[in-house]
């Protein structure tokens, strides 16, 4: 019985088996699919601060970022953005910076999530928003992010004691 059992199993791995091995082992190419999976959870992490309503494609995008993105949230190109005296980028944008899959099933989704705020004074010339930093990782057959990184920029504060003048800022 054991025998019968052994041959069953070793008749598997060598014939009907033989091609069915984890993504993770197999010469790596990016799917669509693969795009879409991380563009859905990238944006499920951006909105855990705010609502994303459109996403600012780079000129350059890949066909396959496109295609993924405007499944999920209408695009546009950087041109078509609402003019504003106010905002380079208003409330509800992301603008999509980078968002590639390598070879090595390695990717990264970043971007910035409106409002940005226009700065009237050199040398910035806006406030940043907020970034983000997303990196996934191919684990098994699908894909991990264990880390996240968000950095929001501020205006610079400068304190001084009540009974002082105010000191003059140097940039």
């Amino acid at each position: 019985m054991r025998t019968l059992a052994a041959t069953v199993v070793l008749s598997c791995l060598l014939a009907g088996c033989a091609g069915v091995t984890p993504r993770s082992s197999q010469q790596f190419v990016a799917t669509e699919a693969d795009f879409a999976d991380i563009a859905a959870a990238s944006l499920k992490f951006v909105e855990r601060t705010a609502p994303v309503a459109t996403i600012v494609l780079p000129s350059d995008a890949d066909p396959r970022v496109r295609a993924a993105l405007k499944r999920l949230r209408p695009t546009i190109a950087a041109d078509k953005i609402p003019p504003s005296q106010t905002y380079k980028l208003p409330a509800g944008y992301f603008a999509l910076q980078s968002f590639t899959i390598d070879t090595d099933g390695v990717a990264r989704f970043e971007g910035r999530l409106g409002p940005v705020r226009k700065v009237p004074e050199p040398p910035a010339d806006d406030d940043c928003g907020t970034q983000f930093s997303i990196p996934f990782v191919l684990e098994g057959d699908g894909w991990a992010s264990h880390t996240l990184m968000k950095s929001v920029c501020w205006p610079k504060r400068v304190w001084w004691p009540v009974d002082e003048t105010q000191p003059t800022q140097a940039r």
